[in-house]
């Protein structure tokens, strides 16, 4: 099994993050993985781990060129709340790594989102042109671009809201505090209505939220995929952002009555509003189930 995982050499960018370790812990079940990180890496002690910002394209050429791994799985990025340059990493970081896996011949699995569409029409298909109205969809539209016309074997993978616990939750976590090991929202959200905040959400931007392992587990047997192209993974349940935040609360016990229905419309900000994702594709390709929320959330103890 080393020898066979040895010569099967995955390289996943942004690995010390929310996506990237889950996207570590289950490749490292049949690859030999080596993780970037950018300020702190994760301690598995099954991964390579390696400094890398993508933003630096002799560095990101030199490391790819190094490890010539067969798959690429390429989830750094900057999102909406982590920082503003999102062109530098998430458009410009994504055409050098692109360019370099098309060098070495490496399979790419570039992680892409439904915010780079518009919102005023829903139920998006992977043949639907992106119509970004955001500073970070318009950055992933350009990385897109990029993937497209870099040559690489590629799937750009658009996906939506993603929630679940972190890879590396403690186990000795109890259940009034395991929360503080979920996605950002989860914590956000549970955080504030524990503290006695206001927590307001919109009623009508809606998307469709996958449970994290369920999109690591996707991208990982993308890579052992022939599929090329774009193709939408995302959750079987298409909910508003009130009706997510709710089921979050619930499910963390905390009372979802406290949440505050509010409409984005309203609210003064550009944001799409119907964001959600035809996944009928994804579903008949791929072995990974993509649950809905309920159905996620109800597995789960």
């Amino acid at each position: 099994m080393q020898d066979q995982k040895t010569s099967k050499k995955m390289l996943i960018t942004g690995g010390s993050g929310y996506l990237g370790r889950w996207v570590a812990r289950l490749a490292c079940k049949s690859w030999g993985v080596s993780a970037t990180y950018l300020t702190d890496a994760s301690h598995s002690p099954d991964v390579d781990w390696r400094h890398l910002d993508v933003r630096n394209q002799p560095a990101v050429e030199a490391l790819i060129a190094e490890l010539s791994p067969k798959a690429i799985v390429h989830t750094a990025a900057v999102n909406p709340g982590q920082g503003t340059e999102f062109h530098a990493v998430n458009a410009e970081g994504t055409r050098h790594v692109a360019r370099a896996a098309a060098a070495v011949g490496a399979r790419l699995i570039h992680v892409s989102t439904d915010v780079l569409f518009d919102g005023e029409k829903g139920i998006y298909s992977e043949e639907d042109p992106p119509s970004p109205i955001t500073p970070y969809g318009r950055s992933k539209a350009l990385a897109e671009e990029a993937v497209r016309a870099s040559g690489a074997d590629a799937v750009i993978v658009r996906t939506s809201l993603i929630y679940g616990p972190a890879a590396d939750i403690p186990e000795a976590a109890s259940p009034d505090t395991r929360w503080r090991h979920w996605d950002r929202q989860t914590r956000w959200i549970v955080g504030d209505l524990k503290s006695g905040k206001p927590v307001h959400l919109f009623t009508d931007e809606r998307r469709c939220p996958i449970w994290v392992r369920s999109l690591a587990s996707a991208l990982v047997e993308l890579a052992d995929r022939a599929y090329t192209g774009v193709l939408h993974v995302a959750g079987a349940q298409a909910l508003s952002r009130f009706a997510f935040g709710y089921r979050l609360a619930r499910f963390h016990s905390v009372d979802p009555e406290d949440i505050t229905p509010a409409l984005s419309r309203e609210s003064g900000l550009v944001r799409p509003l119907d964001c959600t994702l035809d996944c009928a594709r994804a579903r008949a390709l791929l072995d990974t189930p993509l649950p809905g929320v309920d159905e996620a959330l109800e597995r789960r103890p």
